[in-house]
This record gives structure tokens, C-alpha cells and sequence, in this order.
């Protein structure tokens, strides 16, 4: 079996992986150290867990506009959408209280 090594927000972690899909789990992983730490450049500093979880709500939320046969940003947009993220992250809040 396979491994990768994917560091996000300064913490490693290794990813077991089928035999010869390293390069593509890496670089899957370097696309959401990226995602994360433009979330961190707008936001702030967050616990991990937090920063994990957003990170992937905004994945979820262009998976969920991909589906819906939605356009991509352009290429020259921010790719992090503070108003949209903080209606999502309104929204968790809200449930978790519930």
C-alpha cells in the first residue's frame, strides 16, 4: 500500500493510498493546504479542526455548484467567497445549537 504526505496549516499527515497514486493524493493534498491557507490569509488564524472543516465546506460548495451545472469562478477570482463562507459557517452554527 501506498503513502503521501500532506502538510496543512504546519501539521503532516500521511495518507495511505493505493500502490502508485502518491503523486495525485500529494497533490490533491497541496490543493487543500493552498484552499486552507487562503482561508487563514482572510480569516485569521483558527483551531485545525475548524480550519479542516471549512476547507472543506468550500470544497462541498463548488462541488455542490459543479452539480448543479454552475460556471467555475474565473481564474482571476478570489477563490474564497468570505460572504458565502460565513453564511455557510451562520448556518452549521445555527444547527449545531439547535
Amino acid at each position: 500500500m501506498g503513502q503521501a504526505m500532506i502538510a496543512i496549516g504546519g501539521r503532516s499527515y500521511r495518507i495511505s493510498c493505493r500502490d502508485g497514486d502518491e503523486a495525485r493524493v500529494s497533490g490533491l493534498g497541496d490543493e487543500l493546504a493552498a484552499r486552507a491557507e487562503r482561508l487563514t490569509q482572510a480569516l485569521g488564524v483558527m483551531p485545525e479542526g475548524q480550519l479542516l472543516v471549512m476547507t472543506a465546506l468550500m470544497l462541498a460548495d463548488e462541488l455542490a455548484d459543479a452539480r448543479a451545472g454552475m460556471a467555475p469562478p474565473p481564474a482571476a477570482a478570489p477563490m474564497v467567497d468570505i460572504n458565502r463562507l460565513t453564511r455557510i459557517v451562520e448556518r452549521l452554527e445555527s444547527l449545531a445549537a439547535s
